[in-house]
This record gives C-alpha cells, structure tokens and sequence, in this order.
C-alpha cells in the first residue's frame, strides 16, 4: 500500500477519536516514526499515542478501526490530508518536533540509567552483559538497519545507539538488559541492581522518571 493510501487510513481512524488540534501532531510522529515500519509496529504506534495524549482510550477498538481502515477499500477512507499536514507542519515547527520524534528525554534517561546499571559491574561482567543484549536483539522487532546500530552501540559504546527508538523500544531493550543480569547475576541481585540504578537516576534529577521505562 503507497505512503498515501496509509496515511489516509490512518488519519480516518484518528479522525473519529481526537480534535484537529490533537490529530496533527499523531499523524505527524506516525509519518515521521511508524510509515515504513512492518504492520506490528502499530502497537508500538499506539502506545505512544496514549502516552502523548495522557488520554483514557480504548486502544483495543482505536487498533481495530486502524487495522480495518488499512486493510479496508480506499472508498471508505477520508480524502489524503497531506496539505493540511504539511501547513501545520509550516506552522507549528516546534510542535512537529517535540511530537513527531523518539522522545530524546526517555532516551537520555535511558542512558543514565544503563550506565547506572554497569557501574555496578565489574568490566568483565559489563562485558558479558553487553554481548548478551547484543546477541539476543531479534526480540526488539527494529529493522535490520537499527538492530545493526544498537549491536555496535552495546559492543563498542557510544551515546548515539538508541537515538531512533521510542518508548517502548527503549523499555524492550531495558528488560533485555535485566534479563542479563538475572542469567548472570540471580533475579535478586538483579532485582536490588535495577532498583539501585532507579534511585541514582532519579536523584540526578532526571527530567524523565526513570520508573517509567520499567
């Protein structure tokens, strides 16, 4: 289905749940993040929409309308909103950015909070961890490209391996990390590792609460 078809659909089945004021920002980090991701990355698409909005919805019939819309004939879609897209994206440069891209808060806050992890460690076991996470990304369900990035990010280090990843792939790749230490270390330690982790992250004054990735 062309990029046209798919933002139709998806902008019908927003349309029936949000103002004009709300939709074009979703629409925009949907373009932007989830429009040459696989189909299964709707949830994670979802996901970030309730987190965004900080609204109560039922994401289960907001997911059904979605599916239906793109799986739908095109007849029953609302007409291409790419102008109107692309005029509040003139007028609202700000907004595109804040909303239309990975959350860098959660991002820097991850970072802190995996290096709060590993510091606990010795180098040998910081190792191992790393090897692990980087053996075990199938999970993640990124695109090859972005697995590639975040297996060198965790093999060689470096700020810039989580920079395309949301929400929900930064908690992916924050449990795969924990089920690290439980393989290595005993889900206790582990346990008492992350929760030490936590504290320290949240005492640095973390502009995004660490307990949110958990």
């Amino acid at each position: 289905m062309r990029l046209s078809l798919r933002r139709r659909a998806i902008y019908t089945g927003l349309a029936g749940h949000f103002s004009d004021e709300e939709v074009w920002p979703l629409l925009a980090l949907w373009e932007n993040k989830y429009a040459e991701q696989p189909p299964f990355a709707l949830n994670e698409f979802l996901a970030e929409v309730v987190l965004r909005t900080e609204r109560k919805l039922e994401r289960a019939r907001l997911y059904r309308e979605l599916v239906g819309a793109l799986t739908g004939p095109p007849a029953q879609l609302l007409p291409d909103p790419e102008e109107q897209l692309a005029a509040w994206r003139q007028g609202r440069n700000e907004a595109v950015r804040q909303v239309a891209t990975p959350d860098s808060a959660a991002q820097t806050t991850f970072l802190a909070l995996s290096q709060a992890l590993q510091e606990q460690l010795d180098s040998a076991q910081q190792a191992a961890l790393r090897r692990f996470a980087a053996g075990n990304l199938s999970g993640m369900g990124v695109s090859s490209e972005l697995s590639t990035r975040l297996r060198i990010w965790l093999e060689q280090g470096g700020g810039d391996g989580v920079a395309s990843l949301g929400l929900e792939q930064l908690r992916k790749l924050l449990n795969l990390l924990y089920i690290g230490l439980c393989e290595f270390l005993g889900p206790v330690r582990a346990d008492r590792i992350l929760s030490q982790a936590v504290n320290r992250v949240e005492q640095q004054g973390a502009e995004f609460s660490p307990r949110r990735l958990l």
